[in-house]
């Protein structure tokens, strides 16, 4: 039987590829992983920067607009990520590590000293320094230190790492756990950041596959970058909450003018006051909507990957999780309230332009209906006015006309050889009266009629 064989299009190919195309650099501890990125660069930038760092070390060049990159240096391995708003950078390179030296203060200064840019191009970090490279928002430095052998490392390291610490509040405190099956591997940070701007990160080893170790270090990497990240979207909330409240009172302003107007006030000033809260209510949410939904998106993020590190406590020390829910969750409720009292803003200034535009037609209908009587009673004056006009014209035509029948009977009475019975002009007046005012009131009436 013949297999069918049906042809992938390029479209599904790379939907497909996408599964596979940020594996986590390989890690082996010891060694240190470095990670930074660069909060708005711009993409021609992040190209040269590339290419300036292949041509150093004679790796094959990368196509312009490349979405993410590998590059394998002397002694280091580069990943390149373009992302939406950010380009990320990490750099792993193996340690040599000798038994630290001295005292508990030179022994913190050698730790500190330890990270993968110094084997980097001079070019390529005088590239990133650049005034187009954008702003470093989070950076992070992970040391995987291998552990399999030595008792007690874990209490030795969180001893020196307090000793960093001088501030007296739990800002500085010590963070740390177990991870992984809680055998494996445990995590110790003050969260501090050090003189080059890098949060540091100390994970040992105690029995971690190599494909696991490498995920720890990413996830701690996308922890560092993510909480960063979503950061952004708190100051943002800060200013929107103070104007938020302005907008509040001037909508509880309107809203209380309406109600002491009462159904017969006039709300045409209230119906302006509201069209143009709406207006600057939709600006804001066009304004803080991309911000406002990243920041939900990096948040969550930052719980999955605190989730997937599956802490257990240790004695003594606090877990990043459990620190990280005191002070950067507050954050993100803060964010999520603004975000839903500008939707709520939204919606309420919607209800009161309904309700002014249901006064404003009300008030409408009834300045119509008053139009409509007044009309009605002007047009009743008008016919009263118009009967009575025809009347005075009946009276006015007959008179007219009785005044002809007068002029025709007395020449009439000048006729020679008029018979004696024929009336006078007076008494042939008198008797056309009655039928001169019907024929004139019957014509006026057929014109009125048929006009």
């Amino acid at each position: 039987m013949v297999a069918a064989h049906f042809p992938l299009t390029r479209h599904s190919l790379e939907l497909h590829q996408e599964l596979h195309a940020r594996p986590a650099l390989p890690a082996r501890s010891p060694c240190v992983v470095s990670y930074w990125i660069q909060h708005g660069m711009a993409g021609e930038v992040a190209d040269a920067a590339l290419l300036q760092l292949c041509r150093s070390v004679g790796a094959a060049e990368p196509m312009p607009g490349v979405r993410h990159a590998r590059v394998q240096g002397p002694q280091w391995q580069l990943k390149f990520e373009r992302h939406g708003e950010f380009v990320s950078w990490q750099v792993n390179r193996p340690l040599d590590l000798q038994p630290l030296q001295g005292d508990e203060p030179l022994q913190r200064q050698q730790l500190q000293a330890i990270d993968a840019l110094q084997e980097l191009p001079a070019a390529l970090l005088q590239c990133l320094a650049g005034p187009d490279a954008g702003q470093m928002l989070a950076a992070a430095h992970v040391l995987l230190l291998d552990a399999r052998h030595e008792e007690g490392a874990a209490t030795r390291l969180a001893r020196l790492l307090r000793g960093a610490s001088s501030q007296g509040d739990d800002s500085a405190a010590l963070m740390g756990a177990t991870i992984g099956d809680g055998r494996s591997a445990a995590l110790l940070t003050p969260l501090q950041l050090g003189a080059d701007g890098f949060t540091r990160y100390y994970v040992l080893d105690f029995d971690l596959p190599p494909d696991q170790a490498a995920r720890e270090a990413q996830r701690l990497c996308e922890i560092e970058a993510y909480r960063m990240l979503a950061m952004l979207g708190f100051p943002l909330a800060q200013q929107e909450a103070q104007r938020l409240g302005a907008l509040e009172q001037e909508l509880q302003t309107a809203v209380d003018a309406m109600s002491q107007a009462g159904a017969g006030g006039d709300d045409s000033q209230a119906f302006a006051a509201l069209t143009r809260l709406a207006a600057e209510a939709e600006h804001a949410a066009a304004r803080t909507r991309y911000r406002f939904s990243a920041t939900r998106a990096y948040h969550a993020i930052v719980q999955q990957r605190l989730a997937d590190l599956r802490e257990q406590r240790m004695p003594g020390v606090q877990t990043l999780g459990g620190f990280l829910a005191r002070r950067f969750a507050p954050a993100m409720a803060f964010v999520v309230s603004t975000e839903r009292r500008l939707s709520d803003l939204g919606e309420r200034v919607n209800r009161a332009l309904a309700l002014a535009r249901v006064r404003i037609e009300a008030q409408r209908e009834q300045h119509n209906q008053e139009l409509l009587r007044l009309q009605a009673e002007r047009q009743h004056e008008q016919l009263r006015l118009q009967r009575t006009v025809e009347g005075l014209s009946v009276v006015a035509i007959s008179y007219y006309a009785l005044g002809l029948v007068g002029y025709m009977a007395k020449a009439l009475q000048k006729l020679p050889g008029l018979p004696a019975w024929v009336p006078g002009a007076d008494a042939l007046v008198a008797v056309a009266v009655l039928p001169v005012l019907a024929m004139v009131a019957w014509g006026l009436r057929s014109l009125r009629r048929h006009a």
